[in-house]
């Protein structure tokens, strides 16, 4: 008898499996014909680095953008280069452009260096196709580059937009099912970390590395990636445009 439990939430999974040990054993209470064998499909050595590196594979892609763009505008403002942009012929979408497209192409050089760390240093599979992860990751830089770029928006020096880099990290990693899965969570909690570009990416990462990649789950979360990109590149030029006038 084969029973395939789906141990995403691990509390329901370990409780269905109590629950028909206590069935065998209820029936045949003297010599149950069968005893459980568990094996986890995905991790059957139950490594605890293919649970951990997808985490802080999607962790590094955080700090490298979201620090470094957060910086971008502030730095202008602390120089004082950025009454020169004010005062330029440019338009605030040529500037949002020139400090997005920079930081973009940082984090995404930065996306096979970390997962040939991955593979070659923690011996990570990567059954899933390469342009999978790829779409995945574009939509994520996008996504943490246009949260740096609202922070840096806000704070006026460079101190500032660090501090509020890593005040969004800190809750945003404890939120991410890095740790522990989201399923566990309180619902208070499970809310924020649906609203959490990196809960999704970190997904993705695990879906398309370990498991092969489901087309439909790759589909919703990069989708659900690429609507918060739209809506913190936009939040970022309104802010920026307000700031310009």
């Amino acid at each position: 008898m084969q029973l395939l439990i789906n141990a995403t939430n691990v509390t329901r999974a370990q409780g269905i499996e109590r629950y028909m040990g206590s069935v065998v054993r209820s029936l045949y209470p003297q010599d149950p014909p069968l005893r459980f064998d568990v094996r986890v499909l995905y991790n059957p050595a139950m490594r605890s680095a293919l649970f951990l590196v997808p985490g802080v594979m999607s962790m590094l892609v955080c700090l490298i953008t979201i620090l470094l763009t957060s910086m971008s505008i502030t730095k202008e403002k602390e120089m004082g280069t950025f009454e020169t942009l004010i005062s330029a012929p440019v338009s605030p979408e040529e500037v949002i452009l020139g400090k997005t497209v920079p930081f973009v192409l940082l984090g995404l050089s930065n996306i096979p260096l970390i997962v040939g760390v991955a593979v070659v240093l923690f011996d990570m599979p990567l059954r899933g196709s390469l342009w999978m992860l790829l779409l995945a990751a574009v939509a994520f830089v996008f996504c943490t580059v246009g949260i740096g770029l609202f922070i840096s928006t806000i704070a006026k020096n460079q101190q500032q937009s660090m501090m509020g880099g890593f005040l969004y990290l800190f809750p945003s990693v404890l939120l991410s099912g890095m740790v522990f899965p989201v399923e566990n969570m309180p619902w208070v909690m499970r809310i924020f970390s649906y609203i959490n570009p990196l809960t999704y990416f970190i997904e993705l990462l695990r879906n398309i590395m370990l498991k092969g990649g489901d087309l439909r789950l790759i589909t919703t979360n990069v989708l659900i990636l690429v609507a918060m990109a739209v809506i913190a590149i936009t939040a970022s030029w309104r802010r920026f445009k307000t700031t310009l006038s």
